[in-house]
């Protein structure tokens, strides 16, 4: 196609200077003549113009998609090659990782820490995610196991830096979730469902669609003392996983299920 289009703008070249010598010679040939040879000379012409102005189009539209297909199949690589991980920061750099998880969910989001207190402070967020079909699951420490064993409770404390009322803090965040999902439910608008856990985490954070090929995430690692020190890693499914390498975010999720005691996510028993 393109030796194509090179033989076709010599014969536009040719085409016109023949047309400019016989404008500029009139009796080099009858007139009669003339004119339907101008004619078909300038009709070549444009379509070849056409032509090769089209095919030069589709040579650029095609460098691009493969210029695309070569980004992708990069950034593929480097998914697998780090299983998942698209970036590491430390502190709060990436400060609403978490909340753009919950915005970009389609489905399902997966939400999970200790005692969740900052989510059953916000019900507004799980209400505009149920009432665009958005379920939520969120996973959390069960506070009556807390409450029969202070001494972990008080090791929480410490951990986390917190006040004495942490525990009440707890017990209070699982009976809003649960006052939550009961409204939610009789709303008829989606579903809140609450997963419990009898241990301790030092991680939180969201996953979003999982089980799907746009499944993503935002896990938080907790370090000494979490209102210094805290590790983010943003998390992203990939095509081509394995069991043997499968990505991280199936790791965090496989932890989750065995903490709760069920596949997350699904159904609590």
């Amino acid at each position: 196609m393109q030796g194509w289009a090179r033989g076709s703008l010599l014969v536009v070249t040719l085409g016109a200077m023949s047309n400019l010598a016989l404008s500029s010679i009139p009796d080099l040939v009858p007139a009669r003549v003339t004119v339907p040879i101008v004619w078909c000379t300038a009709v070549v012409t444009v379509v070849i113009a056409v032509v090769y102005v089209f095919e030069r189009t589709i040579a650029g539209r095609r460098r691009v998609e493969r210029a695309v297909e070569l980004e992708r199949v990069r950034l593929l690589s480097e998914l697998r090659q780090f299983r998942g991980i698209e970036w590491v920061s430390a502190d709060r750099e990436h400060r609403n990782a978490s909340l753009d998880i919950w915005r970009a969910a389609r489905r399902q989001v997966v939400v999970f820490g200790f005692g969740m207190t900052s989510v059953a402070r916000d019900p507004g967020l799980i209400w505009a995610m149920v009432n665009r079909g958005v379920d939520v699951d969120v996973i959390k420490v069960d506070p009556e196991w807390l409450v029969d064993n202070p001494a972990i409770a008080s090791t929480i404390d410490g951990y986390y830096s917190r006040d004495v009322a942490f525990l009440g803090q707890v017990l209070q965040a699982h009976e809003r979730l649960e006052r939550l999902a009961r409204q939610i439910d009789a709303a008829g608008r989606g579903t809140l469902r609450i997963h419990t856990y009898r241990t301790t985490v030092q991680y939180s954070g969201s996953i979003r669609d999982p089980g799907t090929p746009e499944a993503s995430g935002y896990v938080e690692f907790h370090l000494y003392r979490k209102s210094i020190e805290r590790l983010g890693i943003g998390l992203q499914q990939y095509d081509g996983d394995d069991e043997l390498n499968p990505p991280i975010l199936k790791h965090v999720l496989h932890s989750l299920a065995l903490a709760v005691g069920h596949p997350v996510p699904g159904r609590a028993p």
